[in-house]
């Protein structure tokens, strides 16, 4: 009996220190797996804070390397990650931010772990168009940008018929003024496009009045120099290389894009307005003419 008892007190020690021991596992399990989804989730918010606010500065590279850093900065801030010039790369073509963040821990503290760090970075750059999500159907040829202030269309026999319109599934003047209202889209590398001929005025003018008409109540949209791409009345049209045998409806081939900003319609069958830089969706690594700039992360 008296060797029965001292086992049984023996194998009551031994529960006890396994329990000991497992509750200890136990605890540092539950420590990893709280922390470490605290770290998971602070890497998750801080990319995406990061890949905001590089997207935002190489938008801000069209003005300057200065307007950039101001761009970044003012994202990083909303998104609660503020970051100093320490912080950002810059050269003509791109910016790279780059922000560490320190996260508390919870139930690592048992094991003397008070905090731990996470970090991200993001790379975009800005370059030329070389595909266009939203196009107005309109053209002109790539030299006459950005000395040509006016897209006219009096005399519609200068180009054999044409004004300047381009046929993308637009079906009479009608569908041209549809699209024109609310833009159509371009394969990626899309070469050649065939024209819409005729004049069409007054479907096409009430068309492009509808864009300024939409932008009244904006008022960056009413200058060119403060438009930007959510001004209705800010347009992409494709650039063509010639007009030279052209002839009714006929292929021309798409050299670039450029954006022009909508002044005014005038009665005799011409469009006033202005060429700007600026930036808008679509795919960038086009090489021609233009003035029609995209943003990507690349990092």
């Amino acid at each position: 009996m008296k060797a029965l008892r001292s086992l049984l007190k023996s194998e009551r020690g031994n529960v006890a220190v396994m329990f000991a021991i497992s509750m200890t596992v136990l605890l540092g399990a539950t420590a990893m797996v709280v922390d470490i989804g605290r770290l998971y989730h602070e890497k998750r918010i801080l990319q995406n804070a990061m890949d905001a606010s590089a997207l935002a500065g190489a938008q801000g590279l069209l003005t300057s390397q200065a307007r950039a850093s101001t761009l970044a900065k003012e994202y990083a801030d909303k998104n609660a990650f503020p970051i100093g010039s320490g912080d950002l790369t810059i050269t003509s073509q791109s910016i790279k931010v780059a922000k560490e963040s320190t996260v508390p821990m919870t139930f690592a503290r048992i094991f003397g772990i008070q905090q731990a760090s996470v970090s991200a970075s993001a790379k975009a750059e800005v370059g030329l168009l070389k595909s266009v999500k939203r196009i107005t159907p309109i053209t002109i040829e790539y030299t006459a940008i950005p000395h040509e202030t006016q897209l006219k269309c009096d005399n519609p026999g200068k180009n054999k018929g044409n004004c300047g319109y381009l046929d993308i599934n637009s079906n009479g003047a009608s569908g041209l003024a549809t699209n024109i209202i609310n833009g159509v889209e371009l394969a990626p590398g899309t070469k050649f496009v065939q024209t819409e001929p005729g004049q069409k005025w007054g479907p096409v003018k009430n068309a492009f009045q509808t864009l300024i008409d939409n932008d009244a109540t904006k008022p960056h949209c009413q200058s060119a120099a403060t438009a930007d791409k959510s001004c209705d009345r800010i347009i992409i049209i494709p650039l063509i290389k010639t007009w030279a045998g052209v002839n009714g409806k006929s292929l021309v081939e798409i050299v670039g894009f450029a954006s022009y900003w909508l002044e005014r319609v005038e009665d005799d069958k011409q469009i006033v307005g202005k060429f700007k830089e600026t930036v808008s969706s679509g795919e960038i690594g086009g090489s021609g003419p233009g003035n029609v700039y995209g943003v990507k992360l690349v990092e």
